[in-house]
């Protein structure tokens, strides 16, 4: 005979009753975090935009602003979020936790207009000729860097605000800048700032960036991009010159790639497009990037045994691109032409790699002092414990234009150092709070050298920039713990979010200008839009 006897189970309830995270938004915005939320101590500010988006006439209504929250497990909320509110006046809930403790909030809300300030240049003229240089917004300072001794008394000043904002000073004045300016913005709802003209001497780091701004973004729809489903099909970013391209891919000759200014992003026209309806197996592009110097290449996607074909531009509007690889997927298995990658110079040495879906291989060409070495590509098969397979958009990033440079694979599960004599791990990065990566680049900039990686945060909604100083190698090794962390990831950029979950197509790029002095860099994140971002060699200091 079986028996048994009953133990009563004790539950343990929460303690503690509190909110982990709050953001607000309007009616249509979805699950989006439009606008975030400042604390101090138990109340909880927002200023909401008085317009929004905040160059439309559209006047933020307080009384339908929309907050959604997170509480601490186990507990219970006074009032049902999610839901238009009102929020004119203070509004007043509490938190309790499981256990009973009480936590009471209080929320305050208020429309500010916009009191940015954008492209802000100043013009003069020297030694006959007229010089134009940017600002650089740091703070509460608009900061120009000039040559000491250089008259500034009849200085133009032009930059950029709101339509709905006013400025103390006109934009295109002429100012007398050997004294100090202050230059206030205002705008609806009480909103003023003053920016402190600074003129100063360029102060260059020997090392690495300092100055750093966010240049532009550019939302999805503003680029006339559909929806997820629609969107997917923009997944590849290059820069050459002054010029920004997305890739639009077309499984039936209809792929486009699209030209930008890439400091404004202002569509100009598309490039020559190879991979036409006409063209069979090669109608469908994905891809189109560009090495060190600004030259480009397209690659079509090609499945197993099907033709592969790489282009080879010399400038968006290059008409007569050269076809500069023309073989066969048959190597392996695996679609290849999903990602493509290339590091160092068309023209002098460089490293061509274009992974192999669903495998652990890729395919890699190598040119030396400007020849391609051989059409068929050698299969490398990577040495990475991690996964069964590394997806479907891997990438992988040779450091160095040269077959034998270790190189970096990012893929669904990791970002990892490889021996490229080898093919085998020698580091998996260490981060926190990532659920997927792949988009990859690299740059060198100030003695420098970065690698720049793709992060989407807790699902395929929400991606991130992050930018490694990878120039000592054994820094790949760092823990998230150690004091010495910050000076690997060096910066972490805004998170965009979408408004349904991508296909984690994003993509990354970067272009140099002003002699190499400030280095741009591109994100895609399908859905949501582009981020801008440039770092200088100028000290903050």
């Amino acid at each position: 005979m079986i028996t048994s006897c009953s133990k009563e189970i004790k539950i343990e309830r929460g303690t503690e009753g509190v909110i982990t995270d709050i953001f607000a938004n309007i009616e249509g915005s979805g699950p989006q975090r439009l606008f975030e939320a400042r604390y101090s101590n138990d109340t909880i500010y927002f200023d909401i935009p008085y317009y929004y988006p905040i160059n439309s006439d559209y006047e933020t209504d307080l009384t339908k602003i929309i907050v959604r929250a997170s509480i601490s497990s186990d507990a219970k909320v006074s009032t049902p979020f999610g839901k238009p509110m009102d929020l004119t006046s203070p509004f007043s809930f509490t938190v309790v936790s499981g256990s009973g403790v009480e936590t009471k909030y209080v929320i305050k809300a208020r429309k500010l207009g916009d009191i940015g300030i954008a492209d802000a240049k100043i013009s003069f003229e020297l030694d006959g000729e007229i010089e134009e240089v940017d600002g650089i917004l740091i703070n509460d300072e608009l900061r120009f860097f000039i040559v000491p001794g250089q008259d500034m008394s009849q200085t133009k000043l032009t930059f950029s605000i709101n339509k709905h904002a006013t400025s103390s000073i006109e934009s295109g004045s002429v100012l007398d800048l050997n004294t100090p300016k202050i230059l206030t913005i205002s705008g609806p709802g009480g909103a003023s700032k003053n920016y402190n003209i600074v003129l100063t001497e360029p102060v260059k780091l020997e090392y690495g960036f300092g100055v750093h701004r966010k240049l532009w973004f550019k939302e999805w729809a503003e680029f006339g991009f559909g929806g997820i489903g629609a969107g997917e099909a923009e997944q590849s970013l290059a820069v050459s010159g002054d010029y920004l391209i997305i890739g639009k891919a077309g499984t039936s000759g209809n792929a486009r790639y699209m030209v930008y200014n890439r400091f404004t992003g202002e569509y100009l026209r598309d490039m020559y497009m190879p991979f036409t309806a006409s063209s069979g197996a090669f109608a469908d592009s994905r891809q189109l990037i560009a090495d060190e110097k600004g030259n480009l290449l397209a690659i079509n996607r090609s499945l197993i045994n099907n033709g592969l074909q790489v282009y080879r531009y010399n400038s968006p509007f290059d008409l007569t691109p050269q076809l500069m690889i023309n073989t066969i997927n048959n190597q392996g298995a695996g679609t290849t032409g999903l990602r493509l990658n290339v590091t160092g110079d068309l023209d002098g040495d460089a490293v061509i790699v274009s992974t192999k879906s669903s495998t652990k291989s890729f395919y890699r060409w190598e040119i030396k002092n400007g020849v391609l070495q051989s059409q068929q590509p050698t299969l490398v098969t990577v040495g990475v414990a991690k996964g069964s397979t590394f997806g479907i958009y891997p990438e992988v990033q040779y450091i160095h234009p040269t077959v034998s440079s270790n190189y970096l694979l990012a893929f669904q599960n990791g970002f990892f150092h490889v021996n490229g004599n080898t093919d085998q791990q020698i580091h998996e990065v260490n981060m926190s709070a990532t659920f997927f990566m792949n988009a990859l680049s690299i740059a060198r900039f100030n003695k420098a050298t970065y690698t720049f990686l793709g992060r989407y945060y807790s699902n395929l909604k929400t991606m991130g920039l992050s930018m490694f100083d990878i120039t000592d190698p054994q820094m790949f090794g760092t823990p998230t713990s150690s004091s010495l962390y910050p000076l690997f990831n060096v910066f972490n950029s805004e998170r965009l979010r979408a408004e349904q979950d991508s296909p984690g197509t994003g993509d990354i790029a970067v272009g140099y200008s002003h002699d190499g002095d400030r280095m741009q860099v591109y994100m895609l994140h399908v859905g949501s839009g582009v981020l801008a971002h440039e770092f200088t060699v100028y000290s903050q200091n």
